[in-house]
């Protein structure tokens, strides 16, 4: 899945390069002299043997044939010297990536794949200008294939908006069912103030008629920003199916649950926008695209840069193990870096790891004792494997750095609570909420305080205010429906399980059959 993000400018010097000096034409076989012809004498009788007519018939085959072989060269569109940018500064997977795809086509340049492959990984490693350039060569010699002019637009998105548009809609009108073409031209017609194109261009992608049958997520993208648009006319009749069509098709991203949220309080519904704005707060930002053609190329990314966006990309698609892999490539370019060992051990706790995950922290702490996201999340692992000592040292050291680090104070309380040191551990709490007073984390560790007191009525309202800040996390939830239970309000606790069942949350079996049984005997009486 590709992200519709504008690209970001390589910041680099140009190189002058000398004026191209045309090669002179080869010579052709109509440019061989030939014998001078015979001199014939008016007076003298040209005989015309039997058979001329075949002939010169076959000379007329080969003079067509001849012309089949010249005019392609005489046509032949007038190619731009493959560019050679400066890798003074990349790291040495680069320069041999580049060089090779350069290399192939120096040996075959007039072939328009060997363009776009070199192209490919000039855009990989964002070379914006010297990508478009190759891409539009390919163009050139195939003039029929939607992917060429399409990837030039999003090479030239970094540097040139206006060609960019012109390309994604080359793009489109070769490629009608590439939906990533129409949503970049409409993206880039909005970019330059032009709504009603913009409209144009996604209502085509959503057209029946049309034919096409758009990946959700893309069918997702072109509902969203289409109804965005009518929103912003004033039009929320239009505006809202669209937004709420998109929201089915796209359920994790919260910018469209951002969007219905506002969308709900102008027509006045309080209640739909308080639910979409709680599940808004749970989601990742970003509305992801499917765009296999990108996909394509930022496979061949060879740069940590690249690798990075590679391995958040996997992740995100949810194929860790592709991440890992990543990052121990990254790790072998860069071996010094801090950071790739903290990414590499937040990737193996995610797959449960975590003792593993414990090693790449240590590594990342032996090139940066001061590492503090290191310091923090090996601080909550140990602590989980029982190992309060050294959890409460790292935490404290974090603080002697950072005195007012909110994920320190809270794994700080986290720990007294976990030694049975529960007012100390509230202590640490309210300090943290003082730094995040919305950090969900904080709330639910707060909560199991008071529940583990009974102090249910303060749990219930520090879990409320995990659960709508994280409306996905049915750890939270539980939390919440427990201690409801304990109250003996079975009914909002069955309600608060329902919802969880609904946003792909649910809680266990066991406890919703024990909510079942009590309800049937109509207890109420807490605990």
């Amino acid at each position: 899945m590709a992200r519709s993000r504008r690209p970001r400018p390589r910041a680099r010097k140009k190189r002058k390069r000398p004026a191209r000096t045309p090669a002179p034409p080869a010579p052709g076989r109509r440019g061989r002299p030939g014998p001078p012809p015979r001199p014939v004498s008016a007076a003298e009788p040209i005989e015309r043997p039997v058979g001329l007519r075949v002939a010169l018939a076959a000379g007329a085959v080969g003079l067509t044939a001849a012309a089949v072989i010249l005019v392609p060269r005489l046509i032949a569109p007038d190619l731009p010297d493959p560019p050679d940018p400066d890798l003074t500064l990349v790291e040495a997977g680069v320069r041999e990536a580049l060089g090779a795809a350069r290399e192939d086509l120096l040996a075959e340049a007039e072939a328009a794949g060997r363009w776009a492959a070199y192209g490919a990984t000039l855009l990989a490693h964002e070379f914006h200008e010297e990508a478009a350039t190759a891409y539009l060569a390919a163009e050139a010699l195939d003039s029929a294939n939607g992917a060429f002019p399409y990837l030039a637009a999003r090479a030239q998105w970094a540097f040139d908006r206006e060609a960019a548009e012109a390309s994604a809609r080359r793009a489109a009108e070769r490629d009608a069912g590439y939906a990533p073409a129409l949503l970049l031209a409409g993206q880039l017609a909005e970019d330059r103030g032009d709504p009603a194109a913009a409209m144009a261009l996604y209502r085509e992608l959503l057209d029946p008629a049309g034919g096409r049958r758009p990946a959700p997520p893309n069918e997702a993208a072109a509902r969203f920003r289409l109804g965005r648009l009518l929103a912003a006319d004033g039009d929320l009749d239009a505006a809202l199916p669209l937004l709420e069509r998109a929201a089915e098709l796209a359920p994790q991203s919260g910018a469209l649950a951002s969007a219905l949220a506002r969308m709900y309080r102008r027509a006045g519904d309080g209640a739909k926008a308080r639910a979409a704005a709680e599940r808004a707060r749970g989601l990742e930002h970003d509305l992801l695209i499917s765009d296999p053609l990108m996909d394509q190329v930022n496979n061949l990314a060879q740069s940590v840069v690249g690798l990075e966006k590679r391995a958040f990309a996997a992740e995100e698609a949810g194929h860790p193990e592709v991440a890992e892999r990543l990052l121990e490539e990254m790790i072998e370019a860069r071996p010094e870096s801090a950071d790739l060992y903290y990414n590499l051990g937040n990737n193996l706790s995610r797959q449960g790891r975590n003792d593993e995950a414990l090693a790449a922290w240590a590594s990342a702490l032996d090139r940066n004792p001061d590492h503090i996201p290191a310091l923090v999340n090996s601080a909550i692992v140990l602590a989980q494997a029982g190992e309060l000592a050294e959890a409460e040292r790292r935490c404290r050291r974090v603080l002697d750095l950072q005195p007012d680090h909110p994920g320190a104070l809270s794994s700080l309380g986290s720990i007294a609570a976990l030694g049975g040191r529960r007012t100390e551990a509230l202590r640490w709490f309210e300090r943290a909420l003082q730094q995040e007073p919305e950090r969900a984390g904080t709330h639910d560790s707060i909560a199991q305080v008071f529940a583990a007191e009974r102090r249910f009525a303060d749990a219930i309202r520090h879990f409320r205010i995990a659960v709508a800040a994280e409306p996905f996390r049915s750890d939270y939830r539980l939390g919440l429906a427990a201690s409801l239970a304990s109250t003996g309000d079975f009914e909002e606790a069955r309600r608060v399980a329902e919802e969880g069942s609904r946003l792909g949350a649910p809680l266990p079996d066991d406890f919703l059959r024990m909510l079942d049984q009590a309800t049937a005997r109509g207890a109420r009486s807490p605990g």
